[in-house]
This record gives structure tokens, sequence and C-alpha cells, in this order.
């Protein structure tokens, strides 16, 4: 049966310009008898006295040619060990017994109006220790972005930065320690130079989302109201992600709040939507009375 070419050690017993020449080439012993001489003198490399000495060596007589019957087993058995390792790869997700009690009060081919939602995703959380409200939108196209003026505060606390020259010292040190970057028009150009790093974890201050502002002051204090929510899709896909605060909140100002953020993105837009809290099963919502 075939075996697996070894190409550091094969040719070994011929000179190493012409052993190099045909590891290069990628070419197995019985391919090499195989060839014309012509074709052999094509490859890099090989020359017209070289041909004379891999025919002394490397003949009919001296390599067995593999049938096409141990060639094709051979091609099988090498794609049944390729698939052996994929699947090693694929672990399969095994949910918690806690979770799939909190599954169980999921009907998932029900749409929950926003305020049944609310009120069931407030149960579910009892048994988990994060309890982020966490709503997420499928979108009808990509790079919707925008601001949200919510009725009522997320709660949750921003940490908000100002750029200058102790904030440029922090993200040359890799210290940052900011969730929202302002700035002025006048400090973009001394910003530019940290794109690569603000960029991917989406802190570059950009005029669309209005963190870049004559008046960085006045517009922190806004964002820190937490009833300004500043949304965008991710970078390759028509998907927001919002983090609304606390289940622990009172539930009709987070039933105002995702409303308030589902009209504002436009209902007409979204495909779907989904609440949940970290670690909890998503509650598909009704979105058609919004």
């Amino acid at each position: 049966m075939a075996t697996r070419t070894n190409w550091k050690e094969i040719y070994s017993d011929l000179p190493t310009h012409v052993a190099e020449a045909l590891r290069t080439a990628r070419l197995k012993p019985e391919q090499v008898i195989a060839k014309t001489d012509g074709e052999l003198m094509a490859i890099e490399g090989i020359k017209e006295e070289d041909v004379n000495t891999i025919r002394a060596i490397y003949n009919a007589d001296s390599v067995a040619i593999p049938t096409k019957e141990e060639v094709k087993e051979a091609e099988i058995k090498e794609e049944a060990a390729e698939k052996k390792k994929v699947a090693k790869k694929v672990v399969a997700r095994k949910r918690g017994s806690k979770y799939q009690t909190m599954a169980k009060q999921v009907k998932r081919d029900e749409l929950y109006s926003v305020k049944d939602a609310v009120e069931l995703l407030a149960k579910l959380a009892k048994s988990t220790k994060l309890k982020t409200v966490e709503l997420h939108i499928n979108t009808r196209e990509n790079g919707l972005r925008g601001e949200l003026k919510l009725p009522h505060s997320t709660g949750k606390d921003v940490k908000i930065a100002i750029f200058s020259d102790e904030v440029a010292a922090k993200i040359t040190a890799n210290a940052i320690d900011f969730d929202m970057l302002l700035c002025t028009p006048a400090d973009m150009p001394k910003i530019a130079r940290f794109a690569k790093v603000l960029g991917p974890k989406g802190l570059m201050p950009n005029p669309k989302s209005g963190t870049v502002t004559e008046h960085p002051e006045e517009r922190a204090k806004q964002l820190a109201s937490g009833g300004t929510l500043p949304y965008k899709c991710e970078a390759k896909s028509p998907i927001i992600h919002l983090n609304l605060g606390s289940i622990t909140q009172d539930n009709v100002d987070l039933t105002d709040n995702i409303n308030e953020a589902l009209r504002s993105i436009n209902i007409t837009k979204i495909k779907s939507a989904y609440l949940s809290c970290t670690h909890t099963p998503s509650i598909k919502l009704s979105i058609s009375n919004i």
C-alpha cells in the first residue's frame, strides 16, 4: 500500500541539488520514473547530466509503483484520518442543568410581547449571577448606526474619557480604563495613530456616533445620565447588540426603554429581535405592534 512521503528524507541517495529540485517539485519516485527526460530537465535545477544519475537509481526495477487500487485505498484512508481530526475539534456544546431548566420555561415557537418577555426574563434571571439585559436585533440591512434617546436611565455606569495627553499615554501603555472616548475635531489627527488599538475595541471616536464634538464636556454629562445610548451594526453582520442595564430595574422602565429602542432603530428595518440576560435562553419578541 502507498505510504505518506517523507519529503525530508526522500532522494537522500542523489546529489544534494538534484534531491532538492525533486523535493521542491513534489515528485514521488514513481512519478519521476514516468517522466520523460525532457520533462525532468524542465524542472528547475535539473541538468542533462543529472537525468542520467536519476535514471541509474530510480527506474522501473528499483521502485515499486503502487497499483490504482492501492492508491485509491491510501486516499480513502488518508481522507478518513483527516475527517477524524476535524471531528475531534468539533465538540458539541452541552448546556448545564440550570440552563436547561430555564429553557423549558421559554416557548421557542412563540413571539412574546416586550412586557411579557421582561416579566419572564426577570423570573429566569433570579437563578443567574449576571443580570445584564441584552437586546439582540437582526436588521434588514448592514451599516445601521445612530443614537437612542431612552425615556429612562439604563442604570449602567459608563466610563467616559475625554481625549488628552494623559489619555493618550494610557492608550500607548495599553491601560485603557474607559468605555467611551470623546474628542474635539481638532484632536482627530492626534488620535489617528491609535486607530489600530481603538478601532477593534469600538472606541475610536466618530462624528456619526456623536463622540467627536466641539463640546466634549457637555456631551459627557449627557451620556453619563444613562438615557442616551449609541448603537451600530457589527462590522461584518447586520446585527445590533444593546446592553440595557440590569433586569433588577423596574419592569415598566425596562419595557419602555426596549420599546423606544426598537421604534428608534425603526421596526421596518428589523427582521427579528431577541431579549435575554447573560447566561439565560433568549426570548423572541413580537415587534409588529410596537
